[in-house]
């Protein structure tokens, strides 16, 4: 069953999104949390909190949709923020997703630029939203950040190709298993018996990030789980050495 998904009238944040309180110190220690910011100044974060604003949102909420313009610079404090397209019969993949102290500055780099997807939250999530004029001054005076900005931009661009790729080239088994590996790599962690994905995904997120329907995901997982390769463990997953080995 889809997830029903909240609309937006223009403005993106007026009508779906709630404010969450805002003041200085929870937006300072929000932008600390975020790894693209780590280099930093304490005074160009201050700056920037200043011009932010938190919002809570809630589980299906469209935080910037597709063909529409986005002109701000997006920090996921809490929860989990995904790029999706959706097709006219209804079927959708998710091109990325970006958890806790990701930085989304798309947005702020290209203003007029539309968005070739639907930006949504996963789940309720708190994000702060950083406006677009102190966030483009904050990197003219910091370049270093600019720098780390466009080196996480181009590795984001090559999972977008390898997805293509995968999307073009390979076979359902290795689609899953691959994106299985990506998410243990992001954010598992590796054992004697393999790498354990703490929070797995379910097979139709799955499916969506691989471009699949969840019954063929259902039965590729079925398999590899009576094969030995994967485990699992209540809301974990551990993924066998050997399938991270074949891989390697």
């Amino acid at each position: 069953m889809a997830i029903a998904t909240a609309t937006l009238d223009f403005d993106p944040f007026e009508k779906v999104m709630t404010p969450a309180p805002t003041t200085e110190a929870p937006v300072l220690e929000a932008l600390k949390s975020c790894v693209q910011l780590r280099n930093a100044s304490a005074d160009a974060l201050r700056v920037l909190a200043q011009a932010a604003t938190v919002r809570a949102v809630g589980r299906g909420t469209i935080v910037a949709a597709q063909g529409g313009q986005f002109d701000s610079a997006l920090l996921v404090v809490r929860g989990r923020v995904r790029a999706v397209c959706r097709a006219a019969n209804g079927r959708e993949i998710s091109i990325e997703t970006f958890r806790a102290g990701d930085l989304i500055a798309d947005g702020a780099f290209a203003p007029e630029t539309a968005l070739a997807h639907d930006w949504e939250a996963a789940e309720a999530s708190t994000i702060v939203l950083i406006a677009r004029d102190a966030f483009v001054s904050c990197l003219r005076a910091n370049p270093e950040l600019a720098l780390t900005l466009g080196a996480d931009l181009v590795a984001r661009l090559e999972r977008s190709r390898q997805l293509a790729n995968g999307l073009a080239l390979a076979g359902v088994q290795e689609r899953v298993v691959s994106r299985l590996l990506a998410i243990g790599r992001q954010d598992g962690t590796p054992g004697p018996d393999g790498l354990l994905i703490r929070n797995r995904p379910t097979q139709q997120e799955l499916a969506n990030q691989i471009g699949a329907c969840r019954e063929t995901v259902s039965r590729t997982v079925s398999d590899l789980v009576r094969r030995g390769l994967l485990t699992p463990r209540g809301r974990s997953l551990l993924v066998s050495n050997r399938l991270v080995e074949t891989t390697a």
